[in-house]
């Protein structure tokens, strides 16, 4: 059987740790997750559902390009998954380190991937949906998924030239590389984002806490364990070329992922702690977005109704309060 090691930058998040799992459990590969900060009690948290055994963590920073030169040789990687980046809020709060970082960090990670000579059968990038403009740029109906790009922040415009820089690595290695565009990613593991909100309510409700999600907007939404099982069926199944992707989801506006989270908690005997209102505001990003292309190229990728998504998510919170792993503090 071939050997396959796959090397996960920032292996903790939300992707990171799903496509992780995704991958402990259908593969037989060994997984090394990199991120700026590791311990122990990190990966047992994280992971403490899945066997450990094939999984290894490392310390990275993709400033570091010899370093990831070191990890990429010593571990002997096969494959690579590019999730490690700054979520938007912190790329406008500190835009030299979100340069250096989500697009110089990208560029420093190919340079390693050449440099170390070895023969790469996968390369994933995470870029995002923030390379696409508003929605009103586009017309009525489902919005194609190579539509014209138009960041409308610096981590959109960022992402799409990153997607350039592993473009330009294909051309130059001629190694498979994909480009994942994720839409609103919600469930397990979501924790930072413009667009967080509606897992901050899902553990409020765990919690018995009030919570307002500041926008009602249609958008694209994502079932976190569906992107792991994503970006893992695009990691061992066939494909040649480059491409740029988007994801299976569901667009929704917060009044539906509100009526379905009552519902969820309902099922789940928690409707007396129901909380959960919606504001006025609205967000910038684009939505009806095409996937079939994703799914033709790779169609074992799951895609979770929307109730039963909520449902375990809300189940997993649930869990985590019981255990003391998600308090008032860590919301």
């Amino acid at each position: 059987m071939t050997h396959r090691t796959v090397l996960i930058t920032g292996g903790y998040g939300c992707i990171g740790s799903e496509t992780a799992k995704w991958l402990i459990r259908n593969t037989d590969a060994a997984i090394v997750i990199a991120s700026r900060q590791v311990n122990d009690e990190r990966t047992k948290r994280v992971f403490h559902d899945v066997d450990c055994s094939k999984l290894k963590s490392v310390q990275l920073d993709v400033t570091n390009q010899a370093r990831i030169q070191q990890l990429l040789e010593d571990h002997e990687v096969t494959h690579v998954v590019h999730l490690a980046a700054m979520q938007t809020p912190d790329c406008n709060a500190h835009r030299d380190l979100g340069l250096q970082i989500n697009l110089a960090g990208t560029q420093n990670l190919v340079e390693a991937m050449k440099a170390s000579g070895r023969a790469y059968q996968r390369y994933i990038f995470a870029s995002s949906i923030a390379v696409y403009g508003p929605r009103k740029s586009y017309p009525n109906g489902v919005v194609p998924m190579l539509a014209e790009p138009n960041p409308v922040n610096v981590y959109g415009a960022w992402k799409l030239a990153a997607e350039s820089v592993s473009k330009f690595f294909w051309q130059d290695t001629g190694t498979p590389t994909i480009s994942i565009r994720p839409g609103v990613l919600y469930g397990p593991g979501r924790d930072a984002g413009l667009t967080a909100s509606p897992t901050t309510a899902m553990k409020c409700l765990a919690l018995g806490r009030p919570y307002e999600i500041p926008f009602r907007s249609r958008q694209d939404y994502l079932y976190a364990p569906d992107v792991g099982g994503a970006i893992g069926n695009s990691l061992v199944q066939p494909f040649e070329g480059y491409q740029a992707f988007t994801l299976p989801s569901h667009t929704l506006d917060t009044n539906q992922i509100v009526t379905g989270l009552r519902e969820a908690a309902e099922d789940l005997g928690l409707a007396d702690r129901f909380q959960i209102t919606v504001g006025n505001d609205d967000v910038p990003f684009i939505c009806d977005l095409e996937y079939a292309p994703f799914l033709e190229a790779f169609p074992e990728t799951p895609h979770t109704t929307l109730s039963q998504a909520l449902r375990e998510s809300l189940a997993v919170f649930s869990e985590q309060v019981q255990k003391g792993w998600l308090t008032e503090q860590g919301v």
